[in-house]
């Protein structure tokens, strides 16, 4: 199905999305496809017609529509999940939630990220959560992968033996090559977790991070920084997850006076991982904007970080948050290391495996407020700049293409496999309609 500017089913599509820079854009149609031999049919007017191609599967990236662009939302229609034995196969337009809801009555579950609503974006990038301390990355357990080239062949792929460096790519840049309609994915035992939330004041922030990396495998402390519901000062939510086997007390909240403890029977049951009000309590989530243009925007970078760099991390970061231009703009730190470390750097192009910490910086802003943008987006940039001497890998589920900053972003994210993954992009994406590798600012 077709949906063109002006047609209802259009603006549902567009309102649907969880993003609201790619809410408010005006595509040049979206497709809803059905089958295989839709997607490939998609594509190829997409390279006749000259358009970009986006892709949509949780609607939660500002990349999964844009101005003028080809929309290709599979959330329509590419929904089955199917468990066969301890493996899923998911098709592309399934959000990482539902999945997790979808395989918790089987006792199954997956490491996925720290949110609900990212879909196979998340899947193919890497996949950041509170169990890739002890399970790694979303995409480690990727065992199949099938999909459309940005030629408009289709292919599928089990393992490296049919061509191992397509194999690596895909996971870990998938977006850049390819659409992505069905993985298949090695799950886990769904395990009782215990989680810690507390909230202190900034001061000791370096402490909390020396004590986190001390943690075992088993065990995440990660953290936001922000502004708390129910005050005007900047705070840390410390937020620990044990596997219940390993529920032993934590030093990182020794100093802390509230501490807010709940065993969970899985991941999908976790609370939200925001900032709470001083008494623990999440606030209710805001009803979304029925205007689709008038949503929170964003400029947001996810940087990697080693760790023994705990003084000057916790110095920059301290220092950012109170310099924040507004109180939607919040600091993520995912714990990482563990189990993502244990796995080969050359197993996907992920290339962050060395880090302790994936650090989200997420500058937000309302629409209404004209000056907002600039002054929410010189804020994530120098923050980003700041952290370049510490910086070890760019996670490019967000990215910057046509700013100064993007160059820096590729070659971060991706180091030596950069120039095998633009060769590969010249093969399979030959009029270049998935994202860009190009590193100019007039891209």
């Amino acid at each position: 199905m077709t949906l063109d500017p002006g047609q209802r089913g259009y603006e549902q599509a567009l309102s649907a999305l969880f993003n609201g820079d790619a809410a408010a854009s005006d595509p040049a149609g979206i497709l809803q496809p059905r089958h295989e031999q839709d997607v490939v049919e998609a594509v190829m007017r997409a390279r006749r017609d000259g358009l970009p191609l986006m892709v949509r599967s949780g609607g939660h990236s500002r990349f999964c529509a844009a101005d003028g662009a080809l929309v290709l939302d599979l959330s329509a229609h590419f929904t089955a999940i199917e468990l066969d034995a301890d493996c899923v196969r998911v098709q592309g337009g399934v959000g990482m939630g539902a999945l997790l809801q979808a395989l918790a009555p089987h006792g199954r579950m997956l490491p996925v990220g720290t949110h609900a609503t990212p879909g196979f974006g998340l899947l193919l990038m890497g996949g950041i959560g509170h169990l890739s301390r002890s399970l790694g990355l979303t995409l480690d357990s990727i065992t199949a992968l099938r999909g459309v080239r940005a030629d408009g062949t289709p292919f599928v792929m089990q393992g490296d033996g049919q061509d191992p460096n397509a194999w690596r790519m895909l996971r870990g840049a998938a977006p850049f090559l390819a659409v992505i309609t069905e993985a298949t994915l090695r799950t886990h035992e769904r395990r009782p977790l215990d989680v810690r939330r507390s909230l202190s004041a900034l001061e000791g922030f370096q402490d909390r991070l020396e004590s986190a990396e001390a943690l075992p495998h088993s065990r995440s402390c990660s953290f936001v920084l922000g502004v708390p519901p129910d005050s005007t000062q900047a705070a840390v939510l410390s937020y620990v997850v044990n596997v219940v086997e390993d529920s032993g007390d934590s030093t990182t909240e020794s100093d802390c006076s509230d501490v807010w403890r709940q065993r969970v029977m899985g991941l999908e049951e976790l609370p939200d991982f925001n900032m709470p009000g001083h008494d623990g309590s999440l606030p209710a989530e805001p009803m979304a904007d029925t205007d689709r243009r008038r949503r929170l925007r964003s400029w947001i970078y996810a940087i990697s970080v080693e760790s023994g760099q705990t003084q000057p991390l916790a110095t920059i970061l301290t220092t950012a948050i109170q310099r924040a231009p507004n109180p939607l703009c919040r600091i993520d730190l995912q714990h990482i290391g563990g189990a993502v470390r244990d796995q080969p750097m050359q197993s996907s192009a992920y290339r962050g495996r060395n880090a302790e910490w994936s650090i989200v910086i997420s500058g937000l802003w309302h629409p209404d407020e004209s000056s907002a943008a600039d002054e929410v987006k010189q804020w994530s940039d120098d923050l980003f700049d700041a952290l370049a001497s510490l910086s070890s890998h760019v996670y490019l589920v967000e990215r910057h293409p046509g700013t100064i900053r993007y160059a820096r972003q590729l070659q971060l994210a991706y180091g030596p496999d950069l120039e095998l993954l633009q060769t590969l992009k010249c093969q399979w994406d030959p009029d270049r309609i998935l994202p860009t590798l190009n590193t100019s600012t007039h891209a």
